[in-house]
């Protein structure tokens, strides 16, 4: 009885590993892995287990911004089960990664976005234990394509963030609870334009692209373009030429 007490207070309790097979993935892709549950010295009830994908976002309060923790959705692994004394339990899962899913593996000189996987393992009549395990989310080929013709044109990747909120690219809107922005600075500077931010909003087989132009005198300007399934074959150099006061 004495050492069943101490289980059910996370004393010598059930602990939880999550392990991934491919951290390192695109957006709309499949993340796949295990968690391993290895029980302590005592049987426990476990209430569930459940993986949350999360990122660090930035959000405004009062007059400054606060970054925090952002859950971007929920993803069950196993409902009520005893993890006996000693036992280990492999439970695999799939979990397909929203398309519009932040990118941070990306060179910048911004501070490091975090996404990773939260996992919670609610021990009954016990504090939940908690596992963090970080992903690296490519650019798809799309946001690539059009960096890559900024670069051409002079204008470089400085940081990204992750705001919390909806962007809006025309008729298309954001669907996480927040949308992603990439900073673009001119190499050896610009006279007409301080920064350029870019927003991708993925939607069937289109991304739709926010751009946001801040000028260094009179108002910032947006413009919205769509990459099609086509993009490939396009000039986007020109493109921007025409879209943008570059």
């Amino acid at each position: 009885m004495f050492k069943k007490l101490l289980a059910s207070i996370g004393v010598g309790g059930a602990k939880v590993d999550t392990q991934l097979d491919n951290p390192r993935l695109y957006p709309g892709e499949l993340l796949r892995g295990r968690v391993l549950v290895q029980g302590g010295s005592a049987d426990q009830d476990i209430e569930k287990i459940e993986l949350v994908l999360m990122v660090e976002a930035e959000q405004e309060s009062g007059d400054h911004e606060a970054r925090g923790a952002l859950p971007l959705g929920t993803v069950p692994v196993s409902g009520r089960f005893t993890i006996v004394a000693g036992q280990t339990k492999e439970l695999p899962f799939q979990i397909q990664l929203p398309a519009e899913t932040p990118i941070n593996a990306l060179p910048h000189y911004g501070r490091p976005l975090p996404v990773w996987i939260h996992t919670d393992l609610a021990i009954d009549s016990a504090v939940d234990a908690s596992d963090r395990d970080l992903l690296e989310i490519l650019p798809p080929a799309p946001v690539q394509t059009l960096l890559q013709a900024f670069e051409q044109l002079g204008w470089a990747l400085a940081s990204t963030d992750v705001e919390v909120g909806t962007a809006r690219a025309g008729n298309v809107m954001s669907t996480l609870g927040c949308y992603q922005e990439f900073e673009l600075r001119p190499r050896g500077g610009n006279f007409r334009i301080q920064e350029i931010e870019l927003t991708f909003i993925p939607q069937g087989g289109n991304t739709h692209v926010l751009i946001e132009v801040d000028a260094r005198f009179g108002s910032d300007s947006y413009s919205v373009l769509v990459m099609g399934p086509d993009y490939a074959g396009r000039d986007w150099v020109a493109e921007l030429r025409r879209y943008l006061p570059l």
